[in-house]
């Protein structure tokens, strides 16, 4: 099949010429042999539903979908807005609406995980693939922690070096009231690789969704985050870190839609571009009516170590509240000079100091990683980078 996709578009459009609205992901004559992730480890309280029908495993989304439409009856919608684009989403998800008709198209399953109300799952849902050359692989998870629940899943993603492949992902996300997800996500997949992962959920009243996220692979990774806050004091944590090197192209799109009263949003994106790499990143605060008193902030934060990577940035806030609290910082540019003299000041090599460093900067995200081994396997990979 091929595959036309156009993905992670801005919620509204700035101008054309910045290249920044969306991207598109076309390849052709791909070949699906792989339609899930295997469930590598999962713990008696979790109940994992394979080859589940989409639209049965979506029906918890309706409610949200319904409430969110009528709330939006008659409201000003900004200039370029480009939501109506992804209205038939039942779950509005980060690369949009081109992400789910192609799991269609394809008669891509679900993954279905999902514990019990007032259940906390103190162990975390792995689900773990490693791919070998000709392995084109399209999955699609939906996550559902119900009231009073806690839960954490852990996805990683793996392949051989050489593997010259197609990896898109579908994770959707419900978070009932009281209620908190752990979602990790690692990818360190091969310089061959072009990866799509779409990311959307519903958080409901005093419900909580963290997420880590790590790219350090793949030749082109697409990566679409949108959290939808609806119930009052609903939070979300985003913490991601990412490495792109060589010709790598990595483009982000993050959207946290905050709807409920005292909704609190938080992102950090930290990351590294090297040699000839290129990055986007899109990070939208959307506050729509209802939300006062609610907060959302985002950092980024991002060295440059060439002359040759290019790195593109777009803060959005979008308002329709007046009792709210919109930030966005960003720190871009190149390491310090007065670091570096410090590092060799004390028999560190200027190489070796920029090592530190980098690591450094992503160690901050990769403690965050629940799960010992994992941590350590991304230690070994980001270091296979560096040498």
């Amino acid at each position: 099949m091929d595959i036309n996709m156009h993905v992670n578009e801005l919620p509204a459009r700035t101008y054309r010429w910045l290249k920044l609205n969306g991207e598109d992901f076309c390849e052709n004559n791909i070949e699906f042999r792989n339609k899930s992730i295997p469930v590598t480890f999962c713990a008696a309280d979790v109940k994992i539903t394979e080859n589940a029908d989409a639209k049965t495993s979506e029906e918890i989304f309706q409610k949200s979908y319904d409430l969110c439409a009528e709330s939006d009856k008659g409201a000003l919608r900004a200039n370029g807005d480009t939501s109506v684009n992804h209205d038939k989403q039942i779950v509005r998800t980060g690369m949009g609406i081109d992400v789910d008709n192609l799991l269609e198209s394809a008669d891509i399953k679900v993954t279905l995980i999902q514990t019990n109300e007032n259940t906390s799952v103190t162990s975390p849902v792995i689900l773990k693939n490693n791919l070998s050359d000709k392995e084109n692989t399209l999955s699609r998870q939906v996550i559902i922690v119900p009231d009073g629940a806690t839960m954490s899943v852990i996805m990683q993603y793996d392949s051989e070096d050489d593997a010259e492949i197609v990896e898109g992902v579908s994770t959707k996300f419900y978070v009932g009231k009281n209620a908190t997800l752990n979602l990790v996500k690692i990818q360190m997949l091969g310089k061959k690789v072009r990866f799509f992962d779409d990311i959307g959920g519903v958080v409901e009243e005093k419900g909580c969704f963290n997420f880590v996220s790590m790219q350090l692979g793949a030749a082109k990774a697409y990566n679409g985050l949108y959290v939808n806050l609806l119930g009052k004091e609903s939070q979300s944590n985003v913490n991601c870190g990412y490495l792109a090197s060589g010709n790598q192209f990595y483009d982000f799109n993050y959207v946290a839609l905050q709807r409920g009263v005292k909704t609190v949003s938080n992102a950090v994106y930290r990351g590294i571009l090297i040699d000839n790499a290129s990055k986007n990143w899109r990070g939208s605060l959307d506050f729509r009516k209802g939300s006062s008193g609610s907060v959302g902030d985002e950092q980024e934060d991002t060295l440059l170590l060439s002359e040759n990577v290019v790195n593109r940035t777009i803060p959005l806030i979008l308002c329709g509240e007046e009792d709210v609290d919109g930030r966005h910082g960003a720190t871009i540019g190149q390491l310090s000079d007065d670091m570096l003299f410090y590092m060799e000041a004390r028999g560190i090599d200027k190489e070796n100091a920029k090592k530190i460093m980098v690591r450094a900067r992503l160690d901050s995200i990769a403690r965050m990683i629940p799960d010992g081994e994992l941590r350590n396997n991304v230690g070994r990979f980001l270091d296979s980078i560096l040498n």
